[in-house]
């Protein structure tokens, strides 16, 4: 997963992003629709980017000026208090992760110069050089985002499944891949066959794999790297035990 080579061409431009619309409204809506916006706004990047945003601070240098929960909620409320610190995200081209990486290595240093710190932190002025500098953080911080990506795709795709009557098929991937029961026990349970409980747990692999994709979309990923970064995703889990 890598921040590398994006612009704003990359992406979808018939897809308005639930994201992009909530930070439209907060700059062209009235003032019942930014109060909503920036309460939507607040409660979906303060789920999804805390414990990624914590991770980072973690395994950097950055933990030096305190405790990582607090350096990372803290960064996030102030961003959040009217989220303004969102309105150049669309045209940035690049993903919304890297965007609030680079805003919370700018708090780390306004933390380092109310601390009278700042010389430990001189090289966040290259910020990008700064984060590739520390790499063990940067993949802390990746893991934990592709986490709760992972998460969200499955909340996304246990609901669509549901919705559509497919209720067994979501139990049987549930049981398989995630909680690693073999297909055995699962069919005997159902009263349906081995290769049932395969067909089930591969459709219902598309349907988070579709998932992922449009969460990934709405993060501001690129579209060139829509497939490979969901490939990796999906190798940290779908790797379910034999039969």
């Amino acid at each position: 997963m890598t921040s590398a080579g994006y612009s704003p061409t990359d992406f979808p431009s018939t897809h308005r992003t639930w994201l992009v619309t909530q930070i439209a409204d907060l700059q062209e809506g009235s003032d019942s629709i930014r109060t909503q916006a920036i309460a939507s706004l607040r409660a979906h990047l303060l789920e999804r980017y805390a414990r990624p945003l914590s991770a980072y601070v973690q395994n950097s240098s950055i933990k030096r000026l305190g405790e990582p929960d607090e350096i990372a909620h803290d960064y996030l409320v102030r961003m959040l208090d009217d989220c303004s610190g969102l309105h150049n995200w669309p045209d940035s081209g690049r993903p919304l992760r890297r965007w609030l990486l680079t805003g919370m290595i700018f708090h780390a240093r306004g933390i380092a110069r109310d601390k009278g710190r700042l010389r430990e932190f001189s090289s966040l002025d290259a910020v990008d050089s700064h984060i590739a500098s520390e790499p063990s953080a940067e993949q802390a911080f990746e893991r934990a985002w592709a986490r709760e990506m992972l998460e969200a795709a499955f909340a996304r795709a246990a609901g669509s499944m549901q919705r559509s009557g497919r209720d067994q098929q979501w139990e049987i991937f549930r049981r398989h891949v995630l909680d690693g029961q073999p297909y055995a026990p699962i069919a005997a349970d159902l009263q349906i066959n081995v290769q049932q409980c395969a067909d089930a747990t591969r459709a219902a692999s598309q349907e988070v794999r579709s998932a992922i994709r449009a969460v990934l979309i709405d993060e501001g990923v690129a579209e060139r790297n829509i497939s490979s970064e969901a490939d990796a995703i999906l190798r940290s889990v779908l790797h379910g035990p034999t039969r």
